[in-house]
């Protein structure tokens, strides 16, 4: 093949028309996520005093409690491409990442299926699944650490050996993000399937040989000691199964670990694929692997169970899905090819079209001024010194990135406020159950809340609160006796 032929192909022209579609439904939704402020804050300390932090220095409640970083590494490409680049910056960063996944996925879909059309249908149907994820988020560096993994496990089962390469993915997957403890157990699982031999009707396993197992072997005690190779040591390595006891109240209030709604368009995506996927296996009768069968049921619980890991189950299954697309006639066999002119010409509209759905800088800053208190900021950091403020969960990252002066009552670092007991009475707080008593408990002096809350008009309704500051999104109450 030319390299005209790859530059113009059908999956270039396919691997554009994904990337436009990540483009349109990432312009709605911005840079606006809660998260990314603290991890700004963290990458600033991190890069002005190059000490890796191990406690607490952001908010009042848990300063000084022990804590382990454990996405330090992927917050500093944010970081710098903010510094450099501003909002735009953090977007470009979110969408490089984001592009990236999905065009593993087609490439994934391409290793199973060997049809370019069938990987494009299921890779179509994984950007609507990014969407849940679609944002500025360290967790896209986890789920591109994923995809590398299965490109790495799926290839041995095609008679590519890369697996020496996976001591050195788990050596950057710990310090990018907490999703390694998936990978794995994912690639545990993977080699234990190559422990049997056996056929269950549609269901077989093949068992490892002798040198593959000890290569295997080999590999992961490599790859679980590359895990230490970090600046936490232990603590790193042990960070997921602590975050896993104690993060119950965390699960509880925020909507990502909810369960797929399957009322949502999102959920219905999901239950439409996952009939698809039932009636073509019916229709086809292919057989499973027990590799492919174990990873494809980890996809589909998860999906079930938290609405973050539909994203994980478009990663994990869509690329199951492409062999049972595929269309009977070999692709080279089938007639009529778009030639070569007019892939350029759809190349060309599609590069136009992404360049065009790339938001601008103003809009980036009406999501921000939409979901965050910024016009508050200035009487907020007016409040340094004077007393204590109890702030909106999502807004916790947002004041520490914006007025550091001010320690924030909570943030979006779930695990450390669950752990102390924080995010229970802040819960008890919003929610009404014991308001009172949680504003005396902590000696808050202000609130910071959005006007169309509970607490704000409760607070708003109380003679011994004031509203001190007040705009269409935010307001501020002081204790007056």
């Amino acid at each position: 093949m030319t390299w005209g032929s790859r530059v113009l192909g059908s999956r270039v022209l396919f691997g554009l028309f994904l990337t436009y579609l990540l483009f349109f439904f990432g312009a709605h939704d911005g840079v606006s996520d809660p998260d990314i402020w603290w991890h700004l804050r963290n990458a600033s300390l991190l890069v002005h005093s190059g000490h890796f932090i191990h406690a607490d220095t952001l908010s009042y409640t848990v300063a000084g409690k022990p804590w382990v970083n454990f996405e330090w590494l992927s917050e500093l490409p944010y970081y710098f491409a903010y510094v450099w680049l501003g909002l735009s910056g953090l977007y470009l960063t979110m969408m490089l990442l984001a592009t990236a996944i999905i065009l593993g996925v087609y490439r994934l879909a391409l290793l199973r299926s060997q049809d370019t059309v069938a990987a494009f249908v299921v890779s179509f149907v994984a950007v609507l699944f990014a969407t849940v994820s679609l944002a500025p988020r360290t967790l896209l560096f986890g789920w591109l650490c994923l995809v590398v993994e299965l490109e790495i496990l799926w290839g041995l089962e095609k008679g590519r050996d890369h697996t020496a390469w996976l001591p050195v993915l788990f050596l950057l997957w710990i310090n990018l993000h907490g999703s390694w403890f998936l990978g794995l157990g994912l690639m545990l699982l993977f080699f234990a399937c190559g422990l049997i031999e056996g056929a269950w009707g549609a269901l077989y396993a093949t068992r490892w040989n002798a040198a593959q197992k000890r290569k295997l072997a080999v590999v992961t005690v490599a790859s679980v000691a590359a895990l230490f190779v970090n600046p936490y040591g232990w603590r790193l390595v042990a960070y997921p199964l602590g975050a896993l006891v104690h993060d119950k109240v965390g699960t509880k209030y925020i909507a990502e670990w909810a369960s797929l709604d399957f009322h949502s368009m999102l959920g219905k995506t999901m239950l439409a694929t996952l009939l698809m996927m039932a009636l073509l296996q019916l229709v086809r009768g292919r057989r499973w692997s027990l590799q492919d069968f174990v990873l494809a049921a980890v996809g589909v619980f998860g999906a079930l169970t938290y609405v973050r890991f539909v994203f994980l189950c478009g990663i994990l299954v869509l690329p199951l899905l492409a062999p049972l697309l595929r269309l009977p006639t070999p692709e080279k066999e089938r007639p009529h090819k778009p030639g070569r002119w007019l892939n350029a010409v759809a190349i060309a509209v599609l590069l136009v079209l992404i360049a065009k759905s790339y938001p601008k800088s103003s809009q980036l800053h009406a999501g921000i001024e939409q979901s965050f208190p910024e016009k508050a900021l200035p009487y907020v950091r007016g409040l340094a010194g004077k007393g204590r403020l109890l702030n909106e969960y999502r807004w916790g990252g947002y004041l520490e990135w914006e007025a550091p002066e001010v320690k924030t009552f909570i943030d979006p670092r779930s695990d450390i406020f669950v752990e102390n007991g924080i995010m229970a009475d802040y819960a008890k707080a919003a929610h009404i159950e014991d308001t009172f008593g949680v504003l005396d408990k902590y000696q808050i002096q202000y609130v910071l809340m959005p006007r169309q809350t509970p607490l704000a008009y409760v607070l708003a309704h109380n003679p011994a609160w004031t509203t001190a500051y007040e705009d269409e999104q935010a307001a501020v109450f002081e204790r007056i006796r």
